[in-house]
This record gives structure tokens, C-alpha cells and sequence, in this order.
């Protein structure tokens, strides 16, 4: 067995910067790498940019699920290993590949058997469905190995090891880049495929990152050993990894959902609306890819620390993970609110394009750094098995919120009112998740006074603050 971090006795500071900033680092990379991806697509021109958004839904349930799953499976691994029974988080691995290829094959029908439909209720346009039918035939294949590679990745991640699933998801992103203008615009005896060579290249890099990652897998152990003796089928593990996943779930496919109904009044309006809206969501997903790497370190010392009775620990991780992806979410939000203009300019001319893709970065992240928290609390919660409490922690801000601004907005601003939607449910999530902070919180102190009621006697704010701030060491309540 390699050396590992200790989980449940290093000082928790130290652990986030371990666990969380290899991720962090390799995931912004992963995300500027993305962009180019991006950037070569749009020189085929704002249809095709539509096109790869409006494909977007299905690619992104399929992930959806993978990650929803992986949740599931990384919160259960790493209780598991927190009261140290090494064969049955064996096990629980082995089941969550078992349900990964129940998906592949479900997704695969789903994909081929119904993908006009499917594009249709998109938003797809008689200018854009060409080009999506093409694009999502090729890459269809390419995101249910995506699909494997997030499981195996929860499984590592759920063990202590954030660094492997990032380095193998960086070399499928860098192939992906390398591999697009030979692909799209051609280049000797290769020809030029245009929106279909993006797909070609998205496929093989995520084949070649499998690859890579599932080798260095076989030469080493850490606390899961992948022995098939260590599996034995037992549905009470499926229920175990869906009483977190599936709340999980719940959340992804509504996001999706969402997304769909997004794109269809984006399409109303324009194709270049649609595209704009790919750029919306890919550099708003750059200053959202610290929270990734965040709650890789995030998720694996709160499953640990809870599984073995530490809540203190807990309440740690969530306290200065949450406070240092304000800071850096707040360096990302600071760019795309005063330099929208230049951020655009990377991917269009259009000047109708331009105009909507500014209009969007500066209307729907004025709080993007408000998102941070929640997250980081939905995680944690996660992972300490509170697969329902996040879910309605998620919901609401998406559902309750999101949605109906989503609906009442757009008639009386426009576009302006899909890209403002963003902002009001931010703002108006803030309550809510003071609610569930201070309900775990008081879940994590059983007997002890409400924690609102101790920062009110004289002088606790102050030392609440600075417990808060200090890296070292979290006083406790």
C-alpha cells in the first residue's frame, strides 16, 4: 500500500491544500483546455456553436448520472474506510461498476433509438439539426466513457486519491485539443470533418485517458485492492449508494431539465442566442471548476471524519472549505464582470453574438460567488450520508427559485431576464442555505445549545471569526 494522508488525524488545512489542490490546479487546466475546445469549434461559425450547445442536454445527463452515481459511491467508500473495512468498500466499488454498465447500455438505446426527438425537444432548429444528429452519433460513444472514467475516478476519490482521476482527465483534454484542428479542418490525408471531427477527436482523447488511467490502476494499491473475491452481489449496497446517489440524481436531471428549458427559449429567439449561451456556460463553468477540485479534498476527509465519529472534523472542513472558495471563485467573478468584452472576443466576431455573450456574463454572475458555499455544504452533507438534505438544498434553489424566474423574467426583460435568473436564485438562495447550515450544524453537537444562541453571548463573534480564518486549527463551538 502506498503512503497515504492521514485522514483523520492530519490538521484539516493542510489536507484541503493536499487533496484539493492538485484537483484544483489539473481541473482549471482541464477547463482552459475546454475552452479551446470551444474556440476551435466556433471558427466553423455561430451554427455550430449552437449545435454543440444544443447537444449539450444529453451529454450532460449521461455525466450527470455518472456523477450523481460516483457520489453515492465515494461518500459510501470513504465511510466504509473510516471504520476500516477494506473488503466491503471492495465491494462497493465492484457495484458501482456493475450499475455503469447498466447506464451504458440504457444510454446507448437512448441516444441512437430516439435522437431526433431528443434533439427536437433540445431546441433544435431545421439549421442546427444536421449538425447536431451528426455530432451526437459520434460522440455519444465518447461520454459513456466519460461515464467510466467519473466512477473509477469516485472510487479513487473516495479512498484519499484526487490526484490520478485529474491527471487522467487532464491527458484526455490535452489529446482533445491536439486532436481538434487536425480533425475539423483537416490536414494532409486526413480530411476536413468540420462539427463531426470535434466528436471524432472528443472520443478517441476520452478512449486514450481510460486507457492511461485504468494501466496505472493494475501497478498500484491504495486501500481498495479491486479484488473480484471481495465481490459479492448484495442489494442492500445498492440501496446503500442511492440513498445518497439518488438524491444526487434528482438534482442532476433537473439541472438538465432546466437546461433544456433554457434552450428552447433561447432558440425562440436566435441561434447566435444559443450559442451565446455555450459561452455563458463554459466560461461560467471555468470559475466553477475550483469548487471540483475543492470537494474532491472536501468529500473524502468529511465521509472519513464522520465514519469515525470526529463531527468536530466535520464542521471544520466545511467552515474553511467554504471560505476558501469565496476567495477564489471572487478572483474569477471580478474578470468576467469587468472584462466581459475581452473574454468574448476569444470565441466570435458576431457582432450579434458578442453583444448577447457580454449581456450574459455580466447579468448572470453578479453573485456567482454566492454559489460556493451551497455547494460546499450540499457536498458535505453528501457525504456524511444527508443524500436528502442536499437534494432539497438543491432543488430549491433550482426549482423554487431558478425556474419560476426563469418563466416570469424573459416576457418583460428578454433575453436579459434568462441571464438575470441566474442572479436572483443565487440571491435568494442565501436564506435557505443559512437554514440547512444551521440544522447540520446543530446535528453535528448533539445536546449542545443552538449555535446561533452562542454567537449572540458577548464577545463570540469575534472568536468565531478568528477560529473561522486561522488555517491551522478550527476551535471548537
Amino acid at each position: 500500500m502506498i503512503q497515504q494522508p492521514d485522514l483523520l488525524h492530519n490538521r484539516v488545512g493542510v489536507l484541503l491544500l493536499r487533496l484539493s489542490c492538485p484537483a484544483m490546479g489539473g481541473m482549471v487546466l482541464y477547463a482552459l483546455f475546454s475552452l479551446a475546445d470551444t474556440y476551435f469549434i466556433a471558427q466553423l461559425g455561430p451554427a455550430a456553436l449552437a449545435a454543440l450547445t444544443l447537444c449539450l442536454p444529453l451529454q450532460v445527463l449521461i455525466v450527470s448520472m455518472a456523477a450523481a452515481l460516483g457520489t453515492g459511491v465515494a461518500s459510501l467508500i470513504g465511510r466504509m474506510l473510516g471504520q476500516q473495512q477494506y473488503r466491503h468498500a471492495d465491494n462497493i466499488a465492484w457495484h458501482g461498476m456493475l450499475i455503469t454498465a447498466a447506464y451504458s447500455v440504457f444510454f446507448l438505446w437512448l441516444g441512437y433509438r430516439y435522437q431526433v426527438p431528443l434533439l427536437i425537444m433540445f431546441g433544435c432548429t431545421p439549421e442546427t439539426l444536421g449538425l447536431c444528429q451528426g455530432y451526437l452519433s459520434i460522440a455519444l460513444p465518447g461520454s459513456l466513457v466519460t461515464m467510466v472514467l467519473i466512477i473509477v475516478g469516485s472510487t479513487l476519490q473516495g479512498e484519499g486519491d484526487t490526484v490520478l482521476p485529474v491527471v487522467a482527465s487532464l491527458i484526455g483534454i490535452i489529446l482533445n485539443v491536439a486532436m481538434d484542428p487536425l480533425f475539423i479542418f483537416g490536414w494532409g490525408v486526413v480530411p476536413a470533418m468540420g462539427l463531426n471531427g470535434a466528436a471524432w477527436a472528443g472520443l478517441l482523447a476520452q478512449v486514450g485517458s481510460l486507457v492511461m488511467m485504468m494501466a496505472v490502476m493494475t501497478r498500484r494499491k491504495n486501500y481498495l485492492s479491486w479484488s473480484l473475491r471481495h465481490f459479492s452481489l448484495r442489494p442492500r449496497i445498492f440501496l446503500a449508494i442511492y440513498k445518497v446517489g439518488f438524491p444526487a440524481l434528482v438534482m442532476e436531471v433537473a439541472g438538465v431539465l432546466i437546461m433544456v428549458y433554457i434552450n428552447r427559449i433561447l432558440a425562440f429567439h436566435s441561434f447566435e442566442a444559443v450559442a451565446a449561451l455555450g459561452i455563458f456556460l463554459r466560461v461560467r463553468s471555468l470559475v466553477l471548476i475550483p469548487i471540483g477540485g475543492l470537494l474532491q479534498g472536501t468529500m473524502p476527509i468529511a465521509s472519513f471524519a464522520f465514519g469515525a465519529g470526529r463531527y468536530e472534523r466535520v464542521k471544520e472542513v466545511l467552515i474553511k472549505a467554504s471560505a476558501f472558495i469565496v476567495l477564489i471563485m471572487g478572483l474569477g467573478w471580478s474578470v468576467m464582470q469587468f472584462h466581459p468584452q475581452w473574454i468574448v472576443g476569444f470565441f466570435s466576431q458576431d457582432a450579434d453574438l458578442t453583444r448577447i455573450a457580454v449581456a450574459s456574463l455580466r447579468l448572470g454572475t453578479i453573485l456567482l460567488p454566492l454559489v460556493g458555499p451551497i455547494i460546499i455544504l450540499s457536498t458535505v452533507l453528501q457525504a456524511i450520508g444527508k443524500g436528502m438534505a442536499a437534494m432539497w438544498l438543491s432543488l430549491t434553489r433550482q426549482v423554487l427559485f431558478f425556474l419560476p424566474a426563469l418563466i416570469l423574467l424573459p416576457p418583460y426583460l428578454g433575453l436579459n431576464g434568462v441571464w438575470l435568473a441566474f442572479t436572483l436564485s443565487e440571491l435568494l438562495s442565501v436564506g435557505i442555505f443559512a437554514v440547512f447550515w444551521v440544522r447540520l450544524w446543530k446535528q453535528l453537537q448533539p445536546g449542545q445549545n443552538s449555535p446561533v444562541l452562542q454567537l449572540i453571548r458577548s464577545g463570540a463573534w469575534a472568536k468565531r471569526l478568528w477560529a473561522w480564518l486561522r488555517w491551522q486549527k478550527l476551535y471548537i463551538w
